[in-house]
Parts: C-alpha cells; sequence; structure tokens
C-alpha cells in the first residue's frame, strides 16, 4: 500500500474519512462492542448524512442502525444489508478479542456490494502488525497513532 496523506489531530482524521467515503450511500462498521462501537459512532458522526450500522464482530444478521439523536449517535433497529463500504476498525484484527480471519472474509464476501470498497479504520498499525495487509485486498486504509501523557498537579 502506498501513504497518500498525511493528518494530524481528530478534526483532519475525521476529515479524511470523510473524504475517503464521499461517494458512499450505506457504510457499514464492523468492529468488537464496547471497544469499536465508540469508534464507529464517532465516524458515523462525521457521516451523518449517509446510512450508516454497525456490525457486531462479524455478525452480519446482527447489524444495527447507527441512528443520529439528541445524544450523538446511537445504536437503533437491527439493520442488515449490504453496504457500498465495509470499513473494518482495527479491534477486529487484535489477538485474543479480535475475530478469525476466516470470519473476516466470510463477513466482506457477504456484506459487501460488489464493486463497492474495503476500508480499514485503525490505530498503531493494528491490521499491518496483525499481517491483514496480506490477507485482504483493501482499497483504503485509515491509519492514526495515538501519542500521550498524564500529567498531575
Amino acid at each position: 500500500m502506498e501513504k497518500l496523506k498525511e493528518f494530524r489531530g481528530i478534526k483532519e482524521h475525521l476529515g479524511v474519512f470523510r473524504e475517503a467515503v464521499k461517494d458512499a450511500e450505506r457504510i457499514g462498521f464492523a468492529g468488537v462492542p464496547g471497544v469499536c462501537t465508540p469508534f464507529a459512532q464517532l465516524f458515523a458522526y462525521a457521516v451523518r448524512d449517509k446510512d450508516n450500522i454497525f456490525i457486531p464482530n462479524t455478525d452480519f444478521s446482527k447489524a444495527r442502525k447507527l441512528e443520529v439523536t439528541e445524544y450523538g449517535v446511537e445504536l437503533g433497529e437491527i439493520s442488515p444489508g449490504n453496504v457500498d463500504v465495509l470499513v473494518l476498525l482495527g479491534g477486529l484484527s487484535m489477538p485474543g478479542i479480535g475475530s478469525d480471519i476466516e470470519d473476516v472474509k466470510k463477513l466482506v464476501e457477504d456484506a459487501l456490494e460488489e464493486g463497492g470498497e474495503l476500508m480499514g479504520l485503525c490505530y498503531m498499525d493494528m491490521f499491518a502488525r496483525a499481517g491483514w495487509y496480506e490477507l485482504l485486498d483493501f482499497d483504503c486504509v485509515i491509519n492514526a497513532d495515538i501519542d500521550g501523557y498524564v500529567l498531575r498537579g
């Protein structure tokens, strides 16, 4: 994969994502419940003009609509149905909590419309660490690194 753009900060991170899915109508975010759900909600808010769903792990039959409410983006009713962009969230590739790669491949086959795009959205290069670049045919991966520190008074 070739690096096309660098960004800094959450606003640019959301902007890069929004640009990458600008032509999409229905986006599916697949990830580990609890760990990935808030990231799906955050990125779905950035593209709230689109039809967004959250797929727990790789269980496409349990996909739920991501609905904009007065509280932000919340999980709504069950809403399976093919997507034109499938976003795999990094938690799926994490050892111990992620999903089996064969289950992920089946999800891609079942959920993604023909001609749709497979996107990865992760932190700390999780897909590269898991070897997923060689196992999946990503159209686009958006990776961010998190640096931090703690201060006490």
